[in-house]
Formats: C-alpha cells, sequence, structure tokens
C-alpha cells in the first residue's frame, strides 16, 4: 500500500471482507507477527479475507486517518465500514477475531426459499425411493418364504411316497392297494401280525 487512495479504492470493494495490517519497520512486534500473516494469508480457512499491509512510515495519513495508536494494529472492514480492531502482537487473538467476522453471506430471501423446497424435495423422493426398496425387500422374503414352504412340502411328499413304496414291497401288495390303506388308517405293522398266548397262572396250579 503506497498512498491513501489505493487504501480508500480497497476499501470500498463490495462485500469484500479485508484484514489492514499497520505495521512499521522499527517496531519489533510488527517483524514478530510477519511469519504469522503470511501463514494466515495462505490459509484456506481465510480465502475470502483480503489482507492489506500498511506501513504507517509509507503512508502516515492513512494512519493518522484510521487512528492507529500502537503496533501492530488490525482492523477489519467490510463495505468501507469498520468491525472491529485490535492491537499487538497476539496471534491467537487474531486468529479468533478474523473467524468472528469470517462467514459466508446469507442467501437471499428468493434462494433461500429456492434452497428449502429443493432440500424438501430431495427429502421426499429419498423417503420415497427408501419406502419402495422396503417394500421389494418384504416381497422377496415373502416369496422366498413360499418357495421354501412349497420345498419342504414336495419333500414331505417325497417321504410318503417312499415310505409307501418300501410298505408295499415289504406287505407284498401293490402301490395303489398300500396307498388305499394308508388313507384309510388300516396299516399294521408286522409285529402286530404275531399270535401272542396267555397264561393263567392258576391252570399251571
Amino acid at each position: 500500500m503506497t498512498n491513501e487512495g489505493q487504501f480508500d479504492r480497497a476499501l470500498k470493494r463490495k462485500d469484500q471482507l479485508i484484514l489492514v495490517e499497520f505495521v512499521s519497520n522499527y517496531s519489533p512486534s510488527s517483524k514478530s507477527m510477519a511469519p504469522y500473516m503470511q501463514t494466515l494469508s495462505r490459509t484456506g480457512e481465510f480465502k475470502r479475507i483480503r489482507f492489506l499491509r500498511v506501513d504507517i512510515e509509507a503512508v502516515p495519513a492513512v494512519a493518522e486517518k484510521c487512528n492507529v495508536k500502537a503496533l501492530p494494529t488490525y482492523q477489519i472492514y467490510k463495505n468501507g465500514e469498520k468491525l472491529e480492531e485490535m492491537s499487538g502482537a497476539l496471534p491467537s487473538k487474531l486468529v479468533a477475531m478474523m473467524k468472528e467476522h469470517n462467514f459466508k453471506p446469507k442467501q437471499g430471501g428468493l434462494k433461500k426459499i429456492v434452497g428449502v423446497v429443493l432440500g424438501i424435495t430431495f427429502g421426499v423422493f429419498g423417503l420415497i425411493k427408501l419406502k419402495a426398496g422396503v417394500e421389494a425387500a418384504e416381497k422377496a422374503a415373502e416369496e422366498r418364504k413360499e418357495l421354501e414352504k412349497r420345498a419342504a412340502e414336495e419333500r414331505a411328499r417325497r417321504e410318503r411316497d417312499a415310505l409307501r413304496q418300501q410298505r408295499a414291497r415289504s406287505r407284498g401288495v401293490s402301490i395303489p392297494q398300500q396307498e388305499e390303506e394308508d388313507d384309510e388308517g388300516q396299516f399294521e405293522d408286522e409285529d402286530d401280525d404275531e399270535d401272542y398266548e396267555y397264561y393263567d397262572d392258576d391252570e399251571d396250579e
């Protein structure tokens, strides 16, 4: 910054957040802050802030206009208005002040409404998609359960047929006859055909 005109034009930039650093070559505190200022100016968090360095010896009129009384002094401006200032080589305090004013501009009324509507719309579509996915999963589960039920019934039928064939062969009857007896509940195990003799203990005496 070499003259007052440059300073005034810089402050008039619309919606631009500007941090002005007032320093002097004879000030040890100003020199000690130089590395911190270089780091802050390259930090992504503060990319919306424009950094201006004003040497009060080169442009004393600017320092007098801004009422600088100590070095280093830091002032934050936006749209030509001074928002806040601090003095001293205090990096943590400077960062806190910058963070307080370094925020994104709020959306206008129409843009905000559009943003809300789009958010709700995407939210509804998301719920619909989720509901469809749940319903599809439930339908697939029901179909799988039905298939398992049919498979179990088919296995049971085959086991009954195999058992009926085995019974028919062991008894020497036809499968239709065995099937008819099974349906009527007339099947008896071969052990049931054995004759049992009952003895009266009194007769033996």
